[in-house]
């Protein structure tokens, strides 16, 4: 069974939240109709609560409190409990807290937190708790690194000329032919890269794989970059999507995204990712994410908002509700974005923050995430030793572990093939440092 359990009357409380303005400006904060104070019943999972196994799915109610149907939410995915008899409790299937909430018939491959929701039919009224954070505790670390912000660690691209730019990059620059500087088309003063990726790019000798790409990887080798298990930064970027939907050749657009798949990412377009040891061909948990964060634009539903970017769940982190950050395209303008991470293996000590600014504001503001919280737990690199062994293969792919190499961020268009005979975006201001501060690239100051 579990580790914890029990919960009288149930209430998550939220953490430091945002204005909520900010919230419904972004949409980044799962919201739930018919939410209330308190709820009749006393369940089996306990906020904040970490968990190991086998786990029970059930909800004791009050006396005198008879629902008509009763659901538990565990990230994305619904069960439903049944009554026991003619008792007051009600149960699901046992959680396997050692599977992947996509598919429980994977491994997962890490420790996550899952958002949890139950829902009840009560007198004909929907009742609800808020959402709340358990955790599963699979897996133990060890003592891992506590290295806070490391000074060596600073850097920026420079865009005070093409040569400079590129000379800023010490690592890889894939797809280097298909960008150029330009004058910010906002603000003269400031400059811009600009790239325009076709979908012949694919045949190029310098891609790696057949997905058509431009990727500007950040320096981790020789200059003391790159981020390694304890260490906390931040990282700032600017993006401007043009006006144009299109990926016509020639257009000098960007479109709106065709349907993908369902579960799958084969029409998305992807312009931002933390990239750290991955597996080598990801599985589709839940959306085929292999690097660790990814700011990308992918819809598989037809119900799907068009013109919109987001940071989706991974592999490491399977819990998720919804999008971690959703927001959109902002079409001629620039968008300001810094993201904070603390790099952990263990999603207790690792976390995420995210602070955007489109127009409305002279520095990026914080983005309310899952629960009310602007700093949210999160896997954010990948483990390299744990006890037990972390699964060695999932699906097709082979993990390869690594929680303690180098990490990077990186500017890109990485897309499908053959989606798209040509896409074109904007990018400046590409920066880490200790704070939000520090790498705000004040686009609107």
């Amino acid at each position: 069974m579990g580790a914890a359990a029990g919960a009288a009357g149930l209430l998550a409380t939220p953490g430091s939240a945002v204005a909520a303005s900010t919230a419904s400006r972004f949409h980044t904060a799962p919201r739930y109709a018919g939410t209330v104070p308190g709820f009749p019943a006393t369940l089996s999972l306990t906020p904040g609560a970490s968990y190991k196994g086998t786990v029970a799915l059930t909800a004791q109610f009050d006396p005198g409190v008879t629902p008509s149907s009763v659901t538990m939410t565990l990230g994305r995915y619904t069960r439903t409990l049944t009554r026991v008899g003619t008792t007051a409790l009600w149960s699901a299937p046992a959680w396997d807290t050692t599977k992947r909430l996509a598919d429980l018939t994977l491994d997962s491959p890490s420790n996550y937190c899952a958002w949890v929701r139950v829902q009840a039919v009560i007198g004909g009224v929907v009742q609800s708790t808020q959402p709340f954070q358990v955790y599963t505790a699979n897996y133990s670390y060890g003592a891992l690194a506590d290295r806070g912000w490391v000074d060596s660690s600073a850097w920026a691209a420079d865009y005070t000329s093409w040569d400079a730019w590129l000379a800023s990059f010490t690592a890889t620059v894939f797809g280097v032919k298909y960008a150029s500087l330009v004058t910010d088309p906002v603000r003269a003063a400031r400059k811009a890269i600009k790239v325009t990726v076709p979908d012949s790019a694919r045949f190029d000798l310098d891609q790696p794989t057949n997905s058509p790409r431009f990727q500007a990887q950040q320096p981790t080798l020789n200059s003391g970059c790159g981020f390694y298990e304890g260490q906390e930064f931040y990282v700032g970027f600017s993006i401007y999507v043009p006006k144009t939907n299109s990926s016509a050749a020639g257009s000098g657009g960007f479109p709106s995204v065709s349907l993908s798949n369902p579960g799958e990412t084969n029409k998305h377009i992807s312009i931002f990712q933390m990239y750290g040891p991955q597996a080598t061909n990801p599985t589709q948990y839940p959306t085929g994410r292999g690097a660790i964060t990814i700011i990308d634009a992918n819809r598989t539903s037809s119900t799907d908002a068009k013109d919109r970017f987001h940071i989706d769940a991974n592999q490491l982190n399977g819990g998720d509700p919804g999008y971690l950050v959703d927001f959109g395209y902002n079409r001629g303008a620039w968008t300001d974005i810094v993201l904070g991470f603390r790099m952990s293996a263990d999603i207790r000590k690792g976390w995420i923050e995210a602070y955007l600014n489109q127009g409305g504001y002279k520095s990026v503001q914080p983005v309310t995430l899952f629960g009310g919280l602007t700093r949210l737990p999160r896997v954010t690199a990948w483990p390299e030793t744990s006890n037990p062994a972390v699964p060695d293969s999932y699906d097709t792919g082979v993990l390869v572990t690594g929680g303690s190499k180098r990490h990077r961020t990186d500017m890109q268009i990485y897309r499908s093939p053959t989606a798209y005979q040509e896409v074109t975006l904007l990018h400046t201001a590409h920066k880490v440092g200790p704070s939000p501060e520090a790498v705000d690239p004040r686009s609107y100051a």
